[in-house]
C-alpha cells in the first residue's frame, strides 16, 4: 500500500521551541522521530520545512545544531514562506511531491496505524486529506494531497495570507468542499485529560523526558507510534495512582469539556508558584476569588483545599449540574491523581479533606456586585476573562481596593481579534483598524485594551504590575488605526499573556 511522506513544519524562534528540545543524551528529538517514521515504513521519504526569515535565527548555537542534526538524521531542510500553509505547498513545489503528512514540531505521541491509515487514502485518492479526531498538537497530524494543500496556501475560506497553525487545517479543509477522511481519535478520555492538563496544551510541549522516553533508542521505531506502549508510558510517568477510575469518571464527558477542564487544571498549575510564598506561615490563606470561573470551577475546587474561603464568579453560565459534577470529579482526582495537587507539608492537618469543597461558593454575580471588605481577599485570577470586560477601569479599581496587602492577582488574557471562525484557526489582529471607541460601537464582546494598558491601568492604583508571559506575533492588519501609532510590537502583537500584579500597600502578608 503507497502512503505519503512527511513534512515537519517548524518554526524555531525561541530556545523555548519544542523542535529544539533535547533528550538527557544530548540528541535531539524532532530529527530523532522524523527518521523513525522512515526506518518505520510509516513514510517512505520525510522533510523539514522552516521560514526563510529565520535564517538570520539559523546562526544561534542552538537553532543551527537542530539543522546539522536533521540533516545527519537524514532528513532535508528547505527554506520558504513565512506562512506554515504557503511553507507546505512551497515545499511540496520543491521536493516534487504530490501529497505529504503535515507534522509541527509539537509531534511526539503519533499513532502509526492512524497515521498509515490517513496516509494511505491520500496517497490512494480516497481523500484529498484525512486526519485524526480530537487529538492534541502532539498527537496531531494531517495528510493532505497537493490539490489541498495549494487550496490552503491560496487563502481557503478566505486566510490568505494569515499564519494558520497547522492544527487548524482540519476545521478549515472539512468546510472547503473537497473530499476529507475524519479519523476517530485513538486517545481516551483519561489519555487527552492528563496530557492537557499537566503534560501538553495551549502551546506548551510534551515533557521533552517523557518524549526521550516514547523515542527510546533501545526499542525498534515501529515501537515509537504504538498507541499501547504509548498509552503505558503516559499513565507511568503521569503518576496517576487509579487510572481506570480517572476513566470511569471522565469517560461520559464531551471532548471540549475535557480541554476545559484540562485548562483549569493548568490554570491551577500557574497559580502554585505565587501561592506558596503567601502561606509560609499561615497554614491556611485566607480568600480568594476566580474572575470568569464558568460552568466547570475545577482549578477553584483544588484551590479549597488551601484557603478559608473561595468564590467563583460567574454571571452568564451558573449551572448547578455542572458545579455538582466538576466537584465530584475534584474528589475523584485527588484519589486517583493524589500528585494532582502538591504542596508543602507544613500546612495542619485534615487540610484536604472532601468538607473541604463546602468553602467554595458559587455566584453569578461581578466581582463590583458583591461588596466585599477592603482588603479582604489574597488571590484574584482569571483565564481568558479580562478581554471580554466591558469596564475594565471599574474592575480594576475594585480588584486593587479588595486584595490584601501581599495579595496577588494572576490573569491570562487572551489578546487575540475573536471575530468569526478566525479565532480558532489563526492568530490576527483585525481589529486593530478600529480605534478602541469605534471598536466599542460596533458591539464587539472584547475590550481591544492591550498588555501595557492593563500594566499602566493597574500601576496607576498603586499595584505592582508586570507580564510574566507574553507570547506575540506581528501578524498586522491591512490598515492599522492611526490610535495605535506609538504602541510598542510587543504589546501590540501580543496574542497571550500572563499577567501578575501584587498589592503592595503594606508590609507583605506573613510578615
Amino acid at each position: 500500500m503507497r502512503r505519503l511522506p512527511a513534512i515537519a513544519l517548524l518554526r524555531p524562534a525561541a530556545p523555548s521551541d519544542p523542535s529544539l528540545a533535547r533528550g538527557a543524551d544530548g540528541r535531539f528529538l524532532l530529527p530523532a522521530l522524523l527518521a523513525g517514521l522512515k526506518a518505520a515504513g510509516l513514510c517512505p521519504d520525510v522533510a523539514a520545512a522552516l521560514p526563510e526569515d529565520l535564517s538570520g535565527e539559523l546562526d544561534t548555537d542552538a537553532a543551527q545544531q537542530l539543522k546539522a542534526a536533521l540533516l545527519q538524521a537524514g532528513v532535508p531542510v528547505l527554506l520558504g514562506p513565512e506562512a506554515p500553509q504557503a511553507r507546505l505547498a512551497h515545499a511540496l513545489e520543491r521536493l516534487g511531491w504530490d501529497g505529504a503528512v503535515a507534522l509541527t514540531s509539537y509531534a511526539a505521541l503519533l499513532s502509526g496505524p492512524d497515521l498509515a491509515r490517513a496516509s494511505e487514502a491520500v496517497a490512494a485518492g480516497e481523500a484529498d486529506a484525512a486526519w485524526s479526531h480530537d487529538v492534541g498538537p502532539e498527537r496531531f497530524f494531517c495528510a493532505l494531497s497537493r490539490r489541498a494543500a495549494d487550496e490552503l496556501a491560496d487563502g481557503l475560506a478566505g486566510h490568505a495570507g494569515a499564519p494558520l497553525p497547522p492544527t487548524a487545517f482540519p476545521a478549515l479543509l472539512a468546510q472547503s468542499g473537497l473530499r476529507t477522511l475524519c479519523l476517530e481519535g485513538i486517545g481516551t478520555p483519561a489519555e487527552r485529560f492528563v496530557i492537557g492538563a499537566r503534560l501538553a496544551g495551549e502551546g506548551r510541549p510534551l515533557d521533552p523526558e517523557l518524549t526521550a522516553q516514547v523515542l527510546d533508542p533501545r526499542c525498534a521505531p515501529e515501537d515509537w507510534f504504538s498507541p499501547r506502549r504509548q498509552r503505558e508510558l503516559l499513565r507511568r510517568f503521569a503518576g496517576v495512582a487509579h487510572w481506570s477510575a480517572l476513566e470511569r469518571a471522565l469517560a461520559p464527558l464531551h471532548p471540549n469539556t475535557l480541554e476545559r477542564l484540562a485548562g483549569q487544571v493548568r490554570l491551577f498549575d500557574s497559580l502554585l508558584p505565587h501561592l506558596v510564598p503567601l502561606s509560609e506561615g499561615k497554614g491556611r490563606l485566607g480568600h480568594f476569588v476566580e474572575l470568569g470561573a464558568g460552568a466547570l470551577p475545577l482549578c477553584a475546587a483544588l484551590l479549597c483545599s488551601r484557603f478559608t474561603e473561595g468564590c467563583a464568579l460567574e454571571p452568564f453560565a451558573h449551572d448547578p449540574e455542572s458545579l455538582a459534577q466538576t466537584l465530584q470529579l475534584a474528589r475523584t482526582l485527588r484519589a486517583a491523581w493524589p500528585g494532582l495537587v502538591p504542596w508543602p507539608g507544613d500546612v495542619e492537618d485534615g487540610a484536604g479533606g472532601e468538607g473541604d469543597l463546602g468553602r467554595l461558593r458559587v455566584e453569578a454575580r461581578r466581582l463590583e456586585e458583591l461588596a466585599l471588605p477592603e482588603g479582604d481577599v489574597d488571590l484574584i485570577y482569571s483565564r481568558m476573562t479580562l478581554e471580554h470586560v466591558d469596564d475594565p477601569e471599574a474592575l480594576s479599581r475594585e480588584m486593587a481596593r479588595v486584595l490584601a496587602p501581599g495579595g496577588v492577582m494572576l490573569h491570562r488574557v487572551d489578546f487575540r481579534d475573536h471575530t468569526g471562525l478566525a479565532e480558532q484557526v489563526t492568530i490576527h489582529f483585525g481589529f486593530l483598524a478600529h480605534s478602541p471607541r469605534e471598536w466599542r460601537a460596533t458591539g464587539a464582546d472584547t475590550n481591544l485594551l492591550r498588555v501595557n494598558d492593563f500594566l499602566d491601568l493597574w500601576q496607576g492604583l498603586g499595584l505592582e504590575a508586570e507580564a510574566r508571559e507574553r507570547l506575540v506575533r506581528k501578524v498586522p492588519p491591512e490598515r492599522l488605526d492611526p490610535w495605535w501609532e506609538g504602541y510598542a510590537d510587543e504589546n501590540l502583537y501580543c496574542y497571550s499573556a500572563l499577567l501578575l500584579a501584587r498589592q503592595g500597600r503594606a508590609a507583605a502578608m506573613g510578615e
